[in-house]
């Protein structure tokens, strides 16, 4: 709190020439005041909002281009446009930027706009005098939370959608599948709703640690932890499918269309007991040495894949289709709503029982 918002003295009238005090209470007194604690948080989000969308609108449009370019197909790897999408590039470096910056942005609202909400007041002490005016707490928390919500909403929202355009540009010019984490979590609603999220979640911590550095850590950790844990547990969230495929046969289709390969789809090579990933006409999973007395290596580079179709080798893969993306992304959006909701509930039970005299 500033001491702009403190009480009027008494003999202050509203209509006193260069008066400083806040607008009166009620709902535009909240505004004023969330607006001047937050400001510069708020502007800061604001321009770096506007770089980040310019700067992804920029490489979609270099991506979409060269994708036209190669008669709307990948582009090969020894073209032009081909050598542009190499790895090394500087557009796909800046995408590849550009995605992770994406990826944290909710951390970063949570630690720069959720966390400040009532730690900084805790830290402060101010909470009595903001809280004994004609503004109960339950409304000043739901106000500020709520024109706070709607400010990371409006600006995470346009950066959800321009990000899901450079993500599918990008598909559209390289190997890679929808599906893949990285880019899953850059698509569709994903960003603003993971934001939202990291908003609430930043709030409730800075309400119950009551400091902001050690808020700051746990929004920090909680991200990460949480993050690694979707990465390593979404690709089950339904029942994969799966399927077996014959080295050397046909493409049958199955991995294309941004599906995502849950296990199996690759074998390893070399003697030893270790499973090679590959199987007989059985069904049964030979190991390197095995592989090994099937298929001769040629000379130390390895045996043909001639011989692993002669002898109908196989693969097990176990995949989930892109025709799921839209359902995976309902089920971690609903995640994610359903910890915001826990947030907000821990925010307002901490702060009825916040003890005012406290401060």
């Amino acid at each position: 709190m500033t001491p702009i918002t403190r009480p009027r003295l008494a003999g202050h009238h509203e209509d006193d020439t260069g008066s400083t005090a806040a607008p009166g209470g009620g709902f535009s007194g909240l505004i004023w005041l969330t607006w001047r604690q937050h400001r510069w948080a708020l502007i800061g989000t604001l321009v770096l909002a506007a770089v980040l969308l310019g700067w992804m609108t920029y490489v979609s449009t270099e991506m979409t281009d060269l994708y036209h370019q190669c008669h709307n197909m990948s582009c090969p790897e020894h073209s032009p446009q081909g050598a542009r999408l190499a790895g090394t590039s500087v557009l796909v470096r800046t995408y590849s930027y550009l995605s992770r910056l994406v990826q944290y942005m909710p951390m970063l609202i949570g630690v720069f706009i959720g966390v400040p909400v009532l730690s900084r007041e805790h830290e402060q002490r101010t909470l009595l005098l903001a809280w004994s005016q004609d503004v109960s707490p339950a409304r000043w928390l739901w106000t500020k939370l709520g024109l706070l919500g709607l400010f990371v909403a409006a600006v995470t929202a346009a950066v959800a959608v321009t990000s899901d355009h450079m993500e599918h540009a990008f598909a559209n010019v390289s190997t890679g599948s929808m599906f893949q984490h990285e880019t899953f979590m850059n698509t569709a609603m994903l960003p603003l709703v993971i934001s939202i999220c990291w908003f609430a979640v930043g709030a409730a911590l800075g309400a119950a640690i009551k400091r902001t550095l050690p808020a700051v850590f746990g929004v920090a950790a909680g991200f990460i932890g949480l993050m690694l844990l979707v990465q390593y547990r979404y690709p089950t969230l339904m029942k994969p499918l799966s399927a077996w495929r014959q080295i050397g046969a046909p493409d049958d289709g199955l991995l294309r269309d941004n599906a995502l390969v849950v296990k199996g789809g690759r074998f390893t090579l070399g003697g030893g007991d270790q499973l090679s990933g590959l199987y007989d006409a059985s069904r049964h999973q030979l190991t390197g040495a095995e592989l090994d007395r099937l298929c001769p290596p040629d000379h130390g580079a390895g045996p043909p894949l001639s011989c692993f179709a002669d002898n109908h080798l196989q693969q097990y893969i176990e995949y989930q289709p892109g025709s799921r993306i839209p359902e995976f992304h309902l089920i971690v959006g609903a995640g994610y709503l359903g910890l915001t909701a826990v947030a907000l509930a821990a925010v307002w039970l901490i702060v009825r029982r916040t003890n005012l005299s406290a401060g």
